[in-house]
């Protein structure tokens, strides 16, 4: 499962200071969400996904880091 929020952000920190100050992250976010029912189909997915179902962002954002 997720880490908690102070162990997230260390986990963070510590990622980004091995890739050089950056990083591109693909965590298969957007194939979670349909996974759990999201229809991703419309160009601003993302922003209706945070307006309508932030609590399932939330989850499988947890999940993934």
């Amino acid at each position: 499962m997720g880490l908690g929020g102070a162990e997230t952000s260390l986990f963070l920190s510590e990622f980004l200071e091995k890739c050089g100050g950056q990083a591109v992250i693909d965590g298969g976010f957007a194939t979670e969400l349909e996974r759990h029912g999201q229809d991703l189909n419309d160009p601003l997915w993302s922003a209706k996904c945070l307006v309508s179902s932030s609590h399932l962002v939330r989850r499988v954002f947890e999940r993934r880091v």
